[in-house]
């Protein structure tokens, strides 16, 4: 058939190299798509608060513009119908103009609740880890003069740095190895009270391995990373799983009462 419009094989050819598809596009699945990866953002970041340079031009200018004008008795051009609506307030996605700044303080806050429970700012990926190193990836970029894919001004680094966040990342595992066994060198011992005062980071972390090594005797799934290389070098150490009142061993070893097969 003779086509309304001029299009030539170079045109056609050009339009396949930008990536055009010459099949009419199912904006349903558009909008799913969209979905999907506004999921996949939630999950690694644990809000909907998504950056421009990701799906943030879709979230802001069309769904949120989209859904003021509905609410305006206005007429958008893009089509979110109700089904839509609550298809993204499933997920999570917030209506509002985020505030960002808000959305930063929020992590800071996790932070801060994270160290008060455990001592540091080391967090693990189950955490807040994923977010922590995307803010050192965006510092070593700023370090190298190149431009950061979050915002991390000056005030936020700051802000981190009176939080204790420290941007190069500490091998927890192993820092905590070398403690244990200065803990060691000193009382001849392993047994770190959970609220051993010189190392409450010591102490907690001790009573989490053991907690850890038991779930995983029963089959159950460790909150803790304890592979079986972790568990070997606890092993040569000499840490001791089971000890169900480390204070109290502490304490009578250090008052020469603990015996050498461990019972008082």
């Amino acid at each position: 058939m003779k086509a309304n419009h001029n299009i030539s094989q170079d045109r056609i050819e050009r339009l396949e190299e930008i990536g055009f598809q010459w099949q009419c596009v199912d904006h349903d699945e558009a909008f799913e798509k969209r979905c999907r990866e506004l999921i996949s953002f939630k999950e690694e970041f644990g809000h909907c608060n998504v950056p421009v340079k990701y799906l943030g031009k879709w979230c802001d200018s069309s769904m949120r513009t989209a859904y003021k004008q509905i609410q305006k008795g206005m007429k958008t051009d893009r089509n979110i119908s109700q089904d839509r609506i609550e298809r993204l307030e499933e997920i999570g996605f917030q209506w509002q103009d985020v505030d960002y700044d808000e959305a930063f303080e929020k992590r800071c806050r996790e932070l801060i609740s994270f160290k008060e429970e455990f001592g540091h700012c080391n967090v693990p990926v189950k955490y807040l880890g994923k977010w922590c190193y995307s803010m050192i990836t965006a510092y070593k970029k700023i370090q190298k003069g190149m431009k950061p894919d979050r915002n991390l001004s000056q005030d936020r680094m700051k802000r981190l740095e009176e939080i204790g966040f420290q941007w190069q990342r500490v091998e927890v595992f192993e820092k905590r190895c070398r403690e244990l066994i200065a803990f060691k060198k000193e009382f001849g011992h392993c047994n770190v009270p959970q609220r051993y005062a010189d190392n409450p980071s010591l102490g907690q972390w001790c009573n989490n391995m053991r907690t850890a090594y038991k779930k995983i005797q029963k089959g159950m799934q460790a909150t803790r990373n304890l592979s079986q290389d972790r568990i070997e070098r606890l092993e040569e150490i000499g840490f001791q799983r089971n000890y169900k009142n480390a204070k109290m061993l502490h304490a009578c070893a250090t008052t020469n009462y603990y015996m050498c097969d461990g019972s008082l």
